[in-house]
């Protein structure tokens, strides 16, 4: 039997992308602070991050600088698996003429107010009556290792089927 071999950083055979990315984020920092419990430990820098080995998950991966995101977030990374959840537009009962990737940008201030990882999962309507099962984490960074100067994160999405509402409209 042939074994699928993935391009993943050693040590990392947790099966979530989002759990590999937050668990590289927090060994630069060390588990308690990324749990909120030492709030003395230092956040990682954009530069720190850009050094870790995250094979071909870096293709999922985002980092928004906040002192040019105003009003609309600066991407500084996106990876290109990202692409299509920048151009899944959701239902307007969701985020009202928002994009897949628009449920991360949501809720980065979270994150920023929290200096803390945030991660989420969801299945939400698109406009076209499909729907994503979609997943991210959020994870603060810091220039100076206090201040909350970037934002790093991971998010997937799949597609799935029409919903039976969608389905019966014409």
């Amino acid at each position: 039997m042939q074994s699928l071999s993935l391009d993943r950083p050693a040590g990392l055979s947790e099966r979530r992308l989002t759990a590999r990315v937050r668990k590289s984020w927090a060994a630069s920092i060390g588990e308690a602070r990324a749990k909120g419990a030492d709030a003395g430990a230092r956040l990682p820098s954009w530069e720190t991050v850009r050094k870790f080995d995250l094979g071909d998950d870096w293709r999922s991966c985002f980092a928004v600088d906040l002192a040019l995101s105003d009003p609309d977030p600066y991407f500084i990374y996106l990876g290109e698996d990202l692409d299509p959840l920048m151009t899944a537009w959701l239902s307007e009962d969701s985020i009202p003429g928002g994009a897949a990737i628009d449920m991360v940008l949501v809720r980065m201030d979270e994150a920023v107010l929290a200096k803390a990882s945030i991660s989420f999962e969801t299945v939400a309507p698109l406009h076209d009556g499909r729907r994503i099962a979609f997943r991210s984490v959020i994870l603060p960074l810091s220039d100076n290792g206090v201040d909350v100067t970037h934002v790093f994160g991971a998010a997937n999405g799949r597609f799935l089927g029409r919903t039976l509402e969608a389905q019966a409209q014409p």
